[in-house]
């Protein structure tokens, strides 16, 4: 029997905490957006708009922000797997001598970009073919599967686990775009900025 719980209200505008003097290595950032649960058919989409933009050397956030215009020392994307409505998470650590200012602009730079313009095709193949491989060498470890078994038997049907990857190849650009305006918006956006202490 699947569980009930009280759905949090829709967001309707942007949530943000800045802490100054924060005791943490280096100023950060973080941007969490909110997203569909495991269970929904956009899961796939999200999941691959994360990778475009932060999976690996070929990636946006790396090639542009990171590698070319050297803003970060360190940026990453990712989102939750829960099967509640998760999060779409970035965070990034400004290169020495740049602002977070200057930092987060160019994030939401890179963000107008995914959601008004097509990512190309080859540009999604290759975040599909590393998912796929990543799934099917998951499939190797018997430790793993029973893992994966176990969880989409949580879910409410077990041979979900079958269909994984068939999910993520029927994504297509459009999706793509669709998803991004609907999740990277300013409105549904919980924000938190930590300044470094100083000396």
């Amino acid at each position: 029997r699947k569980r009930q719980l009280p759905a949090e209200p829709p967001q309707t505008e942007m949530r943000s905490k800045v802490i100054d003097n924060a005791p943490v290595p280096m100023d950060s950032i973080y941007l969490a957006f909110r997203m569909c649960g495991r269970t929904d058919a956009d899961y796939y989409t999200t999941d691959l708009l994360s990778d475009v933009l932060s999976n690996g050397a070929s990636s946006r956030f790396y090639q542009r922000l990171l590698k070319d215009r050297q803003l970060f020392s360190a940026i990453d994307c990712y989102i939750s797997g829960t099967i509640d409505p998760g999060l779409f998470i970035i965070e990034g650590k400004p290169a020495e001598g740049i602002s977070l200012e200057e930092a987060e602009d160019a994030i939401w730079s890179e963000l107008a970009l995914v959601r008004n313009e097509l990512v190309e095709e080859e540009e999604l193949q290759k975040v599909k073919n590393k998912v796929e491989s990543s799934l099917l060498f998951s499939e190797m470890s018997v430790l793993n599967k029973a893992i994966n078994l176990a969880f989409f038997e949580l879910l409410g049907d077990a041979d979900l686990i079958n269909q994984e990857i068939d999910a993520y190849r029927k994504v297509q650009r459009e999706d793509i775009l669709r998803v991004a305006n609907d999740i990277l918006r300013k409105e549904n956006c919980c924000r938190l900025i930590y300044r470094a202490k100083q000396g």
